[in-house]
């Protein structure tokens, strides 16, 4: 879990600086933009053509900063925590099915990552399973014991 998160995050800081960037980018547009502007300060149609440039290379940068970038690395910031939180339960859920812990207990346990919201699911018994999804009646193996192995 903590190499997906490393790779996530610095996934989600190459977006931000990405989006730190793009403004100074802008800018350059619009001093390229305006020594054009500039170069031609006599002939209208020159400056007509060169500060459009000017005005929309800074909107460019801006634009895609703010209203896709940044989004963009929140979204994925977001998305990170959502799937680390699920690992969690998965894994906790994992390792106390393994330590054969009461059924309510660990319904209780795992429920107890949830926001008070979310917590409105409740258990359903093997059997209600088994007829929801047409499953026929499967013998269960006995699991063996951890301490006596015959």
């Amino acid at each position: 879990m903590r190499f997906f998160q490393h790779r996530r995050e610095a996934c989600e800081q190459a977006l931000r600086n990405i989006a730190d960037f793009l403004p100074a980018f802008g800018l350059v547009g619009s001093v390229v933009g305006l020594i054009g502007m500039l170069s031609g300060i006599g002939d209208t149609q020159t400056i007509l053509t060169t500060v459009p440039i000017a005005l929309t290379s800074t909107l460019y940068g801006i634009v895609f900063a703010n209203f896709f970038f940044l989004p963009f690395a929140a979204n994925v910031r977001e998305h990170t925590n959502r799937e680390l939180l699920l690992q969690k339960i998965i894994m906790e859920g994992v390792i106390a099915i393994e330590s054969e812990l009461n059924p309510r207990v660990l319904e209780r346990k795992l429920k107890s990552f949830l926001t008070p919201a979310a917590r409105h699911g409740h258990m359903v018994s093997l059997r209600k399973i088994q007829q929801r999804f047409h499953i026929n009646n499967i013998p269960a193996q006995p699991i063996a014991n951890k301490h006596n192995p015959y």
